[in-house]
């Protein structure tokens, strides 16, 4: 008996094995992303295609396909019976499912699925011809533009639109129009794709003296439906697309000055000197990651100087000298003076800059003033250097501490009733250092707890005042405490609202 045993045991593993396999299959998936990735809706280098179904719960990673030749596949063991399922783009910001009904498939034994595109977008093509339309009667009206020499060009995310580059030109309307316009005929693509573009004028039609749309890029989107009808009556196997004629950087007659006006511009730059004077911070140059280490100059940059970052002309430098426009000399506010002309936009958008470089705030963080021509010169109330952004917040914070040098040189540490008390929702503290040092001014409320704290830079001997906004706080009675490396004293005020 023992020796049939062993006879046959091999056989028997084999029968159990076998046992235990029944009914599991290879399956191949197969998804074609060529389309996906053309159209930009996938990234082979950062995303993942995985396939999500009734055998997997519908979620995970594990069933990752991988790229086989043109098309991304993976081999899955699933038993006998039907499925259904559905291709997954997984991102960084997040998953993007097929919106195609659920793909069914009955697994009756190994297989390969046939496969599909994702989303069932294949590469349905058109040949598509686009009538560019722009208006540039407030570029001629204000100089930017001359008929007679320059010339107004369409760039653009594609080969017909020269890459973003070159000079795809359009030309004058008849009738003495202002419209500038030309159709560009565009092969091969594919539904749902978008073409980004915007409008450029060049300096005597020369393509290296480009001055851009200021604006957001513009774009249409391929339907696959657009109609043949030009010319008639047969059409020229290319499908029409119409977008609205626009205005050149969207900006129309009633957005621009009908008069000269000169602009003043002023800003206090403390926040930057504090900035560089700190030891434990650095000003970097956004764009180029720059230290700046001195403040040798200070520079206003704007769409109506084309940004010029690294090379700005002597107008476009402000200076703290007490010469007009600058009010005070050495008071950290600089100033200068900019002439705009008719047909210059109303909007003036704007941002500072030190020693030529980037570095009030980040990327289109920028400020905004609308020009009041009937204002002349126009200015407004200084800006802070950086309060557009979020760089300089820490630095800004510590401007509140005003010094009074007028009050002289105290002898002795000395906090005042705050004024006025009751307040709402703001109030003075004032207080007096006879050392130089750091000073901390704390709030807390009727239960001891600090509802309020800020440190000053290092202050020298002398009169200050804080301005406190309590907007954020309840009416109530409040304990407002300043300290210093050698001194303290606290003080009630009375918050009623």
């Amino acid at each position: 008996m023992l020796k049939l045993i062993k006879k046959f045991l091999p056989l028997v593993l084999v029968l159990i094995l076998s046992t235990l396999a029944f009914g599991q299959n290879s399956v191949v998936f197969q998804a074609n992303m060529n389309v996906q990735e053309f159209l930009g809706n996938f990234n082979p280098t950062t995303d993942l295609v995985v396939v999500r179904g009734s055998f997997n719960g519908w979620a995970g990673t594990e069933n990752q396909l991988t790229l086989s030749d043109t098309i991304y596949t993976c081999t899955v063991s699933l038993p006998t019976g039907g499925i259904e399922y559905k291709f997954v783009i997984v991102q960084p910001g997040g998953d993007v499912w097929e919106g195609v009904s659920n793909r069914t498939f009955d697994v009756t034994g190994p297989a390969t699925i046939p496969a599909v595109y994702f989303n069932d977008v294949g590469w349905d093509l058109s040949n598509i011809e686009v009538l560019f339309r722009v208006d540039m009667q407030v570029q001629i009206l204000n100089g930017t533009f001359d008929p007679a020499t320059d010339w107004v060009v369409v760039r653009g995310g594609h080969a017909s639109l020269g890459n973003w580059g070159g000079a795809i030109q359009l030309f004058q309307e008849s009738g003495g129009s202002t419209i500038y316009s030309d159709w560009i005929l565009f092969d091969g693509l594919a539904s749902g794709q978008t073409i980004e573009y915007k409008f450029v004028i060049l300096d005597d039609g020369n393509p290296d003296l480009a001055t851009w749309e200021q604006s957001d890029n513009r774009s249409f989107t391929v339907t696959g439906e657009e109609p043949d009808n030009l010319p008639p009556p047969t059409g020229n196997g290319y499908g029409e697309i119409m977008p609205d004629v626009v205005y050149f950087s969207n900006i129309t007659p009633d957005d621009i000055i009908t008069v000269d006006v000169m602009v003043e511009f002023h800003v206090d730059v403390r926040p930057a000197f504090y900035k560089i004077a700190d030891p434990d911070s650095f000003i970097i140059d956004v764009q180029t990651g720059d230290t700046i280490f001195t403040i040798d100059e200070v520079d206003v940059a704007g769409f109506f100087n084309n940004w010029p970052w690294g090379s700005f002309e002597a107008e476009h430098i402000l200076y703290d000298d007490g010469i007009d426009p600058d009010i005070t000399a050495g008071d950290t506010v600089y100033a200068c003076d900019v002439q705009f002309y008719a047909g210059d936009p109303k909007e003036l958008i704007y941002k500072y800059g030190i020693n030529g470089y980037d570095v009030e705030a980040g990327f289109a963080q920028n400020h905004t003033v609308m020009i009041d021509q009937d204002v002349n010169p126009f200015s407004w109330p200084a800006d802070i250097f950086g309060s557009q952004g979020d760089l300089y917040d820490y630095y800004i914070s510590i401007m509140g501490v005003e010094e009074l040098p007028e009050l002289g040189v105290p002898t002795e540490f000395t906090l005042h009733q705050n004024y006025p008390n009751p307040f709402n929702p703001s109030t003075m503290i004032a207080f007096t250092i006879p050392e130089p040092g750091f000073a901390n001014i704390k709030v807390f409320n009727i239960a001891g707890e600090q509802v309020f704290s800020h440190t000053t830079q290092r202050l020298n001997p002398g009169y200050y005042q804080y301005e406190f906004d309590a907007s954020d706080l309840a009416s109530g009675v409040y304990v407002y405490q300043v300290n210093t490396a050698n001194f303290s004293a606290a003080k009630k005020m009375v918050l009623l609202k």
